[in-house]
């Protein structure tokens, strides 16, 4: 799959509520930002226009080490984690350095982590947001043997280090959306269905339900 880079005049800061925005045809010596999209490199990340954001969050977080240390005995050779986000997107912006924080304390290999960049309407040229069923950005999904275990969606519910604990020693882990998807089958039951389209397992989204 290709790289695509998209032209926006406004970043808004909001992930959940974002105004579409339409795309401009502007010579590219002119633009003052560009958002990453489609595939992409976390060498990608220190462009000049987004390393302001991601060089303060990468340093500014702290590893929780006593955590950390517990998940490196869960690391496999098969374990990969795919990382959707969007690079006009404030939870990105925080999340996805401390997140990258924490792997290179793990020594995580980089080849087993692949980015994923969304536009404003979290959508992109492959149509990556239908395939990995994105409903918010940043969207962690870990993999193993090919075969997804579970996701973080957009907030840890802890920290990263206690989050991604949970999900790969088996104790159980649901994220933050997984409520409302759980709370409205246990009111409609069968009366129930999943907007968007969404067809992955209840545990790994958290879409609002509505009557048939």
């Amino acid at each position: 799959m290709r790289k695509f880079i998209i032209v926006f005049t406004i970043i808004l800061f909001s992930c959940d509520n974002m105004k579409k925005n339409k795309q401009t045809d502007i010579d590219p010596n002119e633009l003052e930002y560009v958002d990453l999209i489609g595939e992409f490199s976390r060498k990608d990340l220190s462009h000049i226009l987004y390393n302001s954001w991601f060089d303060k969050n990468y340093e500014s977080y702290i590893v929780d080490e006593e955590s950390a240390d517990k998940i490196k005995e869960y690391i496999t050779r098969d374990l990969k984690i795919k990382v959707i986000m969007g690079t006009w997107c404030s939870d990105s912006r925080e999340n996805v350095p401390s997140f990258f924080k924490l792997m290179d304390y793990l020594n995580f290999k980089k080849r087993n982590i692949d980015l994923i960049g969304l536009d404003l309407n979290k959508e992109n040229p492959n149509g990556d947001e239908k395939t990995y069923e994105i409903i918010n950005v940043p969207t962690f999904i870990f993999y193993k043997e090919n075969i997804e275990i579970n996701r973080i969606v957009e907030i840890t519910l802890e920290s990263f280090e206690k989050d991604i604990l949970k999900i790969l020693d088996g104790s159980g882990y649901e994220n933050a959306y997984y409520g409302f998807l759980k709370g409205c089958f246990k009111k409609f039951k069968r009366n129930c269905f999943i907007t968007k389209k969404c067809s992955t397992s209840i545990k790994n989204f958290g879409y609002a339900c509505k009557r048939n």
